[in-house]
């Protein structure tokens, strides 16, 4: 097989299961388990962490909120893009997602104070998104073609700059918001959970959890079920 084609059903894997994109970071962390007994316990450090990851949230909210239906959505198997989003955080970078999960990730490899784990998971998250990327630009340059182009010419793909801004053409939407990404709200603060609990343990040697993080654990999943219940029940359909 020639190495383009290789590249091209890596990036296609990477695309179709980027829902399970923390799994290979979370992998990195616990193959370096052993610096957890070394590390210092700090709430304000933790809340640290976590804002940096709040960042990367709050990316991704100014982000969904905007777009359209059938863009930047959770397909899997094909790529979807009725229309170009070139507007709002588009207007900065070409793929705000992603820059927003690599904050997201970034707080929780933080948590580690490793060098190691957190040179480690950028390499990977630069990898993952760099195959998704060139196979999204391959689709959207067959779809949009000088459209996309020109486009792609202003707009960096993942680093921001605001030289370009506009502002967004639609309203925000927070029945998006809440529909695409209560997922990613509990995935985040179990991974920090799942983080503290592994540190507690190497320090007291019991399964520990302060206060702090179990009443934020308990409020994400009260969010996340009464969205789910309201996605059931067709209350946060969205009106084209």
């Amino acid at each position: 097989m020639l190495l383009k084609d290789i590249i091209k059903n890596m990036g296609d894997y990477c695309f179709d299961n980027r829902g399970l994109q923390f799994l290979p970071y979370l992998l990195v962390i616990l193959v370096e388990l052993e610096d957890f007994r070394n590390v210092t316990e700090s709430i304000p450090f933790e809340i640290a962490c976590f804002a940096v990851t709040l960042f990367g949230i709050i990316i991704r909210i100014l982000t969904i909120g905007y777009v359209p239906e059938n863009t930047s959505g959770r397909n899997r198997g094909k790529q979807i893009a009725d229309t170009l989003n070139t507007k709002g955080m588009y207007s900065i970078v070409r793929n705000p997602l992603y820059v927003g999960n690599f904050f997201i990730f970034l707080g929780i490899t933080i948590m580690s104070q490793s060098w190691e784990i957190i040179v480690a998971n950028s390499l990977l998250m630069l990898i993952i998104y760099t195959l998704i990327v060139m196979r999204e630009e391959e689709f959207l340059l067959n779809k949009f073609g000088d459209t996309y182009k020109n486009w792609a010419e202003k707009v960096n793909c993942f680093v921001p700059s605001f030289k370009n801004f506009e502002k967004p053409d639609r309203k925000f939407s927070v029945k998006k918001v809440f529909k695409n990404e209560h997922d990613t709200w509990l995935t985040t603060i179990i991974a920090f959970v799942c983080i503290e609990i592994v540190r507690g343990f190497y320090e007291v040697h019991t399964f520990f959890l302060i206060p702090l993080w179990v009443y934020t654990l308990a409020a994400v999943i009260v969010i996340w079920g009464i969205t789910k219940y309201l996605k059931k029940k067709g209350k946060l359909s969205i009106n084209i």
